[in-house]
């Protein structure tokens, strides 16, 4: 029996002393597969839920009907509407860590510009980033934030579609992260 007593105490020594270095791997594991599903999540997941319940709109597309770009008015919907889709920016100092995620939706007057949009649509889009990137968090957030950045919006793609053109910018999908 003292043969055997010997034996069984290394035993409770070693299995105590694995326990710990078997729970920190474990808490290891758990915390990268946390962040893991964070950015798959951030990254993979959540713009394609988006892209999904987008409307039917394509994008760098012309639609007829004002009420799928948010106007109802007569006076609001007569023009035709011109969408760019999928549009994610950093804001500024963020450093990576936050991202808006839009879709901009512009109502030009006179009908004919909605062509012209068509063709200079990566510019439009490179003037639609670059505004969206130069606000801040604190500039997204805070009330009425949404229209200010439709003016600037307007504001910014003006040099393009030409001054003697009308435009009314809806943002259909305005998500921070």
């Amino acid at each position: 029996m003292a043969d055997k007593t010997p034996e069984a105490d290394p035993q409770p020594e070693e299995a105590a002393g694995e326990q710990p270095k078997s729970s920190k791997t474990g808490v290891v594991i758990i915390v990268v597969a946390a962040v893991l599903g964070i950015v798959v999540g951030s990254f993979v997941v959540a713009p394609r839920v988006v892209a999904r319940s987008a409307p039917a709109a394509t994008e760098g597309s012309a639609v007829e009907s004002p009420e799928a770009a948010g106007g109802g008015e007569a006076e609001e919907g007569s023009g035709k509407i011109y969408s760019l889709d999928n549009i994610i920016v950093n804001p500024a100092g963020s450093e990576g860590l936050r991202f808006l995620m839009a879709s901009v939706a512009f109502e030009v007057h006179p009908e004919h510009a909605v062509e012209e949009m068509r063709q200079q649509e990566v510019r439009l889009r490179d003037v639609v980033i670059s505004t969206l990137e130069r606000q801040t968090m604190e500039m997204l957030t805070r009330p009425g934030a949404r229209d200010s950045i439709k003016v600037k919006l307007a504001d910014a793609v003006e040099p393009i579609v030409g001054s003697d053109v009308h435009v009314r910018v809806y943002l259909p999908r305005f998500v921070i992260q």
